[in-house]
């Protein structure tokens, strides 16, 4: 018995570091690669073309052109800028071949925009293979806030969801341990830990996805690679512990009779 209870206090800790960390650095991103992008932007917004088109990639060179640089800088808010933040950065490597992608929210005086690099690093030389531009009707903390108000009743039903169900799964197994039961029980611990199936939601736009084959331990969680990053809650179906309580009665009967048949052969024995 206290090995189960160590095992479950240790999932427990182990899952709720998972579900409420945020997104760790990546070892592949350096501050260097950074400031190298906040850079190129930096001359974009400055109109600096040469600079620009310099760094551009052989293969997407004949589609940045002047003319479109131009197009994209009408997506800027009007007015100075006042402060620049990156607020996500993703790299891989493959081979010879180095790929980094850059976010950062500016504000400026007329509002807030979003603007992300793309650089390549291969045989020693570093380009550029993508430049967006694009305005927010607010900063991303604000537009990714946690709240209640102005949502789907998808929003409510998931959030419910993600709550309700790792209480229950919970209860479950803390009944499930305290059950009197001689087979099986690890299995049964483990089905009760694991929810089937699962609904993905974004909490900022809505947007969800449904996935029959899916395993979440404890039936939900909710995570954010960041700050600026939406909310993404995560339900799945207690199908384990649902069985476990239908099942319940009949296993301890079970079990029940075991002991009385047990019993009655030790006294058998001891008889003859």
């Amino acid at each position: 018995m206290k090995c189960i209870l160590k095992l479950l206090v240790f999932t427990i800790l182990i899952y709720s570091q998972l579900t409420s960390a945020e997104l760790s650095e990546n070892s592949l991103i350096s501050q260097e690669d950074a400031n190298f992008a906040q850079n190129y932007i930096g001359k974009f917004m400055q109109k600096d073309s040469d600079y620009v088109i310099s760094l551009v990639d052989p293969e997407l060179a004949d589609e940045l052109t002047p003319e479109l640089l131009e197009k994209i800088l009408t997506h800027l808010p009007e007015g100075n800028l006042l402060s620049t933040e990156l607020i996500g950065s993703e790299a891989q490597a493959t081979n010879d071949t180095w790929i980094g992608n850059f976010i950062f929210e500016y504000h400026f005086e007329g509002g807030w925009a979003l603007a992300n690099a793309a650089i390549k690093r291969s045989e020693g030389k570093t380009t550029i293979i993508g430049l967006n531009v694009y305005k927010t009707l607010a900063s991303q903390k604000e537009l990714n806030r946690f709240t209640l108000s102005d949502k789907s009743h998808l929003h409510y039903l998931v959030l419910a969801m993600t709550i309700i169900s790792p209480i229950f799964i919970l209860i479950t197994l803390v009944v499930c341990i305290r059950t009197p039961l001689q087979k099986r029980k690890w299995l049964w611990i483990l089905f009760i830990l694991f929810s089937v199936g699962a609904i993905k939601l974004n909490w900022t736009t809505g947007a969800y996805q449904v996935k029959l084959l899916s395993f979440q331990l404890f039936g939900g969680g909710a995570v954010s690679a960041s700050e600026h990053a939406p909310l993404i809650l995560t339900a799945g179906f207690p199908l384990g512990a649902i069985i476990f309580w239908f099942k319940r009665r009949s296993l301890i009967g079970q079990n029940k009779k075991t002991e009385q048949n047990q019993l009655e052969l030790k006294e058998s024995n001891n008889s003859v």
